[in-house]
């Protein structure tokens, strides 16, 4: 374990300072983590309130970890009594409801201002968690769908057996991410943020997702350069747009870049390229005038 993961454990040495705070468990390429990140970002939340900690992948797999996330994964966060949170969502809520009056942003909850509003919100969450970002099971070989991009399909140094990923299920988990984007396309309001005119949850969820999509489906798959053009995504390319403007989500989009850039400069990605090429009677590039 790392020796940043093992003093960050010390939660009962942490709740007994004169000003306990809550620590965020963070990792760069994370985009579930990414989007805590951002949103506490936006908030202005400083790190008198909320520690930032880092941590590797080898740590997950830890006794100390699964302390704070018995499901072993990013993020999580400890709160200022000792409570341990997983679960994205959950952690933002938490964050809004805990800190949310004391932030320096001045900004208001990130969720709407009608119940119509709001329940858009929590369905445009909905779907990115249940249908992009969780395999919601967390046993062995089961993989979430943004897991198609980057999941090599032997073991190698950075893909355990546990985690990869044969041909079809490739395939299959692409066309679901194709499907769900059709839908955002379809859904989401014109301009110029996925619920509107206010800054959302939904934007602050998907946007490190699609950071994701925009570097590897066209280096794995063969895509067009998404959200860089105005013809199959239009709307979702105005809106990408739009949260490109923001510094703090330029910020997490170089985090996430960096990260996928060294890994491909590493040749990460290549074993699940020469699978696809291997594969040519599976679908890989949509031709219905999207992708």
């Amino acid at each position: 374990v790392s020796d940043t993961m093992t003093e960050s454990l010390k939660i009962d040495q942490n709740i007994s300072e004169t000003k306990p705070k809550c620590i965020f468990f963070d990792k760069p390429m994370s985009n579930n983590a990414a989007r805590t990140r951002l949103y506490i970002r936006l908030k202005g939340i400083t790190q008198d309130l909320i520690e930032t900690k880092w941590v590797e992948l080898e740590d997950l797999q830890s006794t100390e970890y699964a302390m704070v996330n018995p499901l072993r994964k990013i993020p999580a966060l400890t709160t200022d009594t000792g409570m341990h949170l997983f679960e994205s969502n959950v952690i933002l809520d938490y964050i809004e409801d805990r800190y949310g009056d004391e932030s320096n942003a001045g900004l208001p909850p990130f969720v709407g201002t009608s119940p119509e509003d709001r329940a858009f919100c929590n369905l445009l969450i909905r779907i990115h968690d249940i249908y992009i970002s969780s395999p919601n099971c967390t046993q062995s070989n089961f993989a979430h769908t943004q897991g198609c991009m980057y999941l090599t399909p032997i073991q190698t140094d950075y893909c355990p057996a546990r985690r990869t990923m044969d041909a079809p299920t490739r395939a299959a988990k692409l066309a679901e991410i194709y499907k769900q984007l059709c839908w955002l396309e379809e859904t989401i309001h014109q301009t110029p943020y996925m619920c509107g005119s206010l800054l959302t949850k939904a934007d602050i969820t998907w946007f490190p997702t699609c950071i994701f999509f925009e570097f590897l489906l066209p280096i794995v798959f063969g895509w067009i350069r998404i959200f860089h053009e105005s013809t199959h995504f239009p709307k979702l390319t105005k809106w990408f747009a739009t949260c490109m403007e923001n510094p703090h989500f330029l910020q997490t989009r170089k985090e996430i870049l960096d990260e996928l850039k060294l890994k491909h400069s590493k040749n990460q990605f290549l074993s699940i390229i020469e699978d696809v090429a291997k594969h040519p009677d599976l679908v890989w590039v949509f031709t219905d005038g999207r992708a």
